[in-house]
């Protein structure tokens, strides 16, 4: 639909390395993650509305977690579809990104995780208007944590800087090297249609402020939460 922006989010039942990671109690949040994230999108949809008055927003949820449907049962603005167990399982990225242009409507999605509980409203706001501005340049972008750090790989090869030039330059005069962290990606809807991927051929990276790029893996994100919480 022309000037249609999907927000998807997949949400699994289940967690190997936290238990019951995604709707687990944190600090007064009963359902933890979870809870965080749709408070973050209240607030943003108020915050679309008022700064991108061209455009239509849509959230979708894509969930096996019955505990998770049953807490969005309550938003009516939020479109929840059934996981199915093919797309539940392990390794199935591939098969879930073919799933997201049949269930999300947008010319523009974005995809995103709960396990960003600090990526907030503003970093929303910020990063789809980032990419707005920038669509004539690139069909796709990511959340980005800037790297300013030597980088060696384990075959001692150096990634940061040529250390025949100079063995230690300045921080700020290193290669420009990001990380991905997994709290938002943006794609024209072709990218997920046509390639398949979640990033097309020209990918722009979106600088997160430190800190709030923080991704719930393990127990220890978990305990690092609470404290900024």
């Amino acid at each position: 639909m022309k000037n249609l922006i999907s927000i998807f989010f997949p949400v699994r039942k289940g967690s190997k390395r936290v238990k019951n990671k995604n709707t687990r109690k944190i600090k007064n949040y009963k359902f933890g993650l979870l809870e965080i994230k749709v408070n973050h999108l209240k607030k943003l949809k108020k915050l679309l509305k008022e700064k991108l008055t061209n455009y239509k927003i849509e959230f979708v949820f894509s969930t096996n977690c019955k505990k998770t449907k049953n807490f969005l049962s309550k938003y009516d603005w939020i479109n929840v579809f059934d996981r199915k167990k093919n797309l539940a399982g392990d390794d199935v990225l591939d098969l879930l990104i073919g799933e997201v242009p049949r269930i999300c409507n947008g010319k523009y999605i974005f995809w995103s995780h709960i396990t960003s509980p600090l990526f907030n409203e503003k970093c929303y706001l910020d990063f789809i208007q980032n990419f707005l501005k920038n669509i004539k340049s690139y069909d796709s972008a990511f959340s980005a944590t800037s790297i300013d750090s030597f980088l060696v790989n384990e075959d001692n090869i150096w990634l940061s800087h040529d250390r025949k030039k100079k063995k230690w330059p300045r921080t700020q005069d290193l290669k420009k090297m990001y990380m991905v962290n997994n709290a938002i990606f943006g794609a024209k809807r072709y990218v997920y249609s046509k390639l398949n991927d979640r990033l097309g051929k020209k990918t722009l990276p979106v600088i997160t402020p430190k800190l709030l790029d923080l991704d719930i893996d393990y127990l220890e994100d978990i305990k690092i939460l609470n404290k900024l919480i």
